[in-house]
């Protein structure tokens, strides 16, 4: 069984260095293409002129690989609203390891670039990076409104704005899962809303399959969102992830939709692993709905079980028991709200 630590590390005695994404997730997308050649070169003055000088005011967010800035950057004398992330300097902080910040950040570049991934309007858009010995950085096309983790407690992101947030999410996550990738990073602080409040995911740095032919490794887990990675992986016999251990850490994401609970990075033992919580309160025909959605726009009892019960699937211990996305979006296509 998995060990976390008081920082919430988590010791990794049963899984094998290196494994392959499961059979079924081969890459089907052999295609060459062009990764940087349309993109903006930047230095690291560019990146902190953005910024104004990375700004605390302009901080968006620490995602468990770097951080995101709002800025302002100059294109053909027009200035553009951008997002800017920075690949974590700090090893102890982001946990990297050997090469691992130039293997992400190239990694999450050419999946940005990809044929069929470019233009998703649920993935962020790159348009340009900076590649300095001490400085890995990437510049996006968002101006975001704000990192979903902040919303989740508001009473301002209504019920009908989180159930359609979910249903956009988890129809993004079976477009990947269909197109073989898994995310593995899944988590409401690499996500934002945008002015539109569509959602938008912009932290794919643990992303694998698809174009890029790339393993598992253990230094992998190091980086991994806690409470929404699946404590499944830890178990002895587990040196393999497929696509359940996304719908996992998408359950979660309900459960804080749903719930108004945020899950505690900074101090996890003193606070209850929201899907280990869910599953203690749960009963069947009940709901784990917040009692404040209950006078919303859209609202329905029934909806909030059916909702309730998809989470709860979603994180059931063992991975076989739960649904594939594809059963998920059309579970919250059912709901009377949408």
């Amino acid at each position: 069984m998995f060990r976390r630590c008081a920082a919430g590390c988590i010791n990794l005695p049963c899984i094998r260095k290196k494994g392959p994404v499961d059979d079924d997730d081969a890459d089907d997308e052999d295609e060459d293409f062009p990764v940087k050649d349309e993109l903006h070169k930047l230095t690291s003055q560019d990146l902190s002129r953005f910024t104004t000088q990375f700004s605390p005011e302009n901080l968006v967010g620490v995602t468990n690989l770097g951080k995101v800035y709002r800025g302002k950057m100059v294109i053909d004398d027009i200035t553009k609203d951008v997002a800017v992330k920075i690949i974590g300097i700090d090893k102890w902080m982001f946990r990297y390891t050997g090469d691992d910040r130039l293997e992400r950040f190239e990694y999450e570049l050419k999946f940005l670039q990809a044929p069929r991934i470019k233009g998703n309007p649920n993935v962020v858009k790159v348009i340009g990076y900076c590649e300095e010995e001490e400085t890995l950085g990437i510049v996006y096309d968002l101006n975001p409104h704000d990192i979903l983790e902040n919303l989740i407690t508001r009473a301002d992101f209504n019920w009908m704005q989180r159930v359609r947030t979910a249903l956009t999410l988890a129809r993004f996550l079976n477009y990947l899962h269909d197109r073989k990738y898994l995310i593995r990073n899944f988590a409401p602080y690499h996500i934002v809303l945008d002015q539109d409040f569509t959602p938008i995911m912009f932290e794919l740095g643990l992303i694998v399959g698809g174009v890029l032919g790339n393993t598992i490794n253990e230094s992998d887990m190091r980086c991994a969102p806690y409470g929404y990675i699946d404590a499944y992986i830890f178990q002895c016999g587990t040196d393999t992830f497929s696509v359940k251990f996304d719908v996992f850490a998408f359950g979660v994401l309900l459960l804080n939709f749903i719930s108004k609970r945020v899950v505690e990075k900074g101090n996890p033992v003193d606070n209850e692993v929201l899907d280990l919580w869910a599953l203690k309160e749960f009963k069947p025909g009940c709901s784990l709905v917040h009692q404040s959605f209950v006078g919303d726009p859209g609202f329905d009892h029934l909806d909030a079980i059916a909702i309730t019960e998809l989470a709860i699937r979603c994180v059931e211990d063992r991975p076989k028991k739960r649904p594939n996305m594809k059963e998920v979006v059309a579970r919250l296509e059912n709901l009377h709200v949408v």
